[in-house]
């Protein structure tokens, strides 16, 4: 009597080293409208800070935005986004958000220029928006 042969000689190695099974891709429109959302906010802000003070908020949303454009990077790398149209509007808005780091920063350092060495606040903006209010 003559056993039949297992199909696989070591099954429970073999299944150690299968790997798991790959992940399907993902349906990323939420998110990258999520981002574009986000810096559809961030970027007035960032523009007006330097007059408004409202740069502040609008470098957190920017740095959420840049952030999560980097999370969603990783997964592009891992092959989760399905067509090559969403890896380019990714890639434009994660450069976008660089682009408004970089400016914020700029910004920001501008602001502490004019409100630590010149009267600009107190001499220039506060008596136009004065004038604007009553």
């Amino acid at each position: 009597m003559t056993e039949a042969a297992p199909e696989r000689a070591f099954p429970k190695v073999d299944a150690l080293f299968d790997g798991e099974p790959a992940l399907p891709p993902l349906d990323p429109t939420p998110r990258l409208r999520r981002l574009t959302l986000l810096l559809l906010v961030a970027i007035p802000l960032d523009v007006l800070g330097i007059t408004c003070f409202t740069g502040v908020p609008g470098a957190v949303l920017t740095l959420v935005a840049y952030l999560q454009a980097d999370a969603e990077q990783a997964l592009v790398d891992a092959g989760r986004y399905p067509s090559e149209h969403q890896v380019v509007r990714l890639k434009r808005i994660r450069q976008l958000a660089l682009w408004m780091m970089v400016f914020t920063l700029v910004s920001l350092a501008l602001q502490v220029i004019l409100f630590a060495t010149t009267d600009f606040y107190t001499g220039t903006l506060l008596p136009l928006m004065e004038r604007l209010l009553m």
